[in-house]
């Protein structure tokens, strides 16, 4: 049984780098509004009323939203994935529409998260475009260049903490013309160290290591 016990920690340790890698997943789930209910209304596109669930996982507040295809005649087209949301429903001017998680985010109360999110604008569509994001006890607006091209993302973060196990996080467009871009959005955690990307490749290439070496420790030791 000792002879093995070299064998076996190898593949442990190859194990624990797999964990590792899913530490850091996103804790939404279609955050970049792929999968839903979605029927083409008319320009690949869909509005949603306030109250909707039709997009899975999210609840439309404060106004209608447009949920936006990539056959869209609009000159748009997504930060991720086919799909993207317009918080203005292509209509000139306020009330914006908010868009809150109807799924339970699970979190670790005092610790940190970021919310990450793409914010689409436009200088064909008007500019500047903004939305506030809130998250427990946080709350920020984030504003778009007054000068860009037809259709640009902009990455956007903020940190929070989280007061409760579980965490309600909310969109709501605050300025804008005929469009407010929404898209790609997640949320990791920060308070176990910077998020370590690591590829598929990449995770496989550790397996094999970690068998490569239990098989040469389980070799020595048959030798001995």
């Amino acid at each position: 049984m000792r002879r093995f016990s070299g064998s076996f920690n190898a593949v442990v340790l190859s194990a624990s780098l797999l964990g590792a890698s899913a530490v850091y997943a996103n804790l939404v789930t279609n955050g970049s509004f792929e999968s839903g209910a979605f029927v083409d209304q008319g320009n690949d596109t869909m509005s949603l009323s306030a109250d909707s669930t039709i997009i899975t996982g999210w609840t439309v507040v404060t106004d209608t939203t447009a949920w936006i295809g990539p056959a869209n005649p609009w000159g748009l087209s997504a930060s991720d994935g086919g799909r993207f949301l317009d918080l203005t429903n292509y209509q000139t001017g306020a009330p914006f529409a908010g868009l809150t998680l109807t799924q339970v985010i699970s979190t670790t109360p005092s610790a940190t998260y970021a919310l990450s999110f793409d914010l689409g604008g436009s200088t064909f569509w008007g500019r500047p475009n903004a939305i506030t994001a809130s998250a427990a006890a946080t709350s920020a607006t984030f504003t778009t260049p007054s000068t860009g091209t037809n259709n640009d993302w902009y990455s956007q973060s903020m940190q929070f903490v989280a007061t409760s196990t579980s965490t309600t996080i909310r969109f709501q467009g605050s300025s804008g013309f005929d469009y407010i871009g929404l898209d790609n959005v997640s949320v990791d955690s920060v308070s176990a160290g910077p998020r370590v990307a690591v590829s598929e490749p990449d995770t496989w290439l550790l397996v094999i290591a970690g068998l490569a070496a239990a098989g040469a420790v389980a070799r020595r030791r048959w030798r001995a």
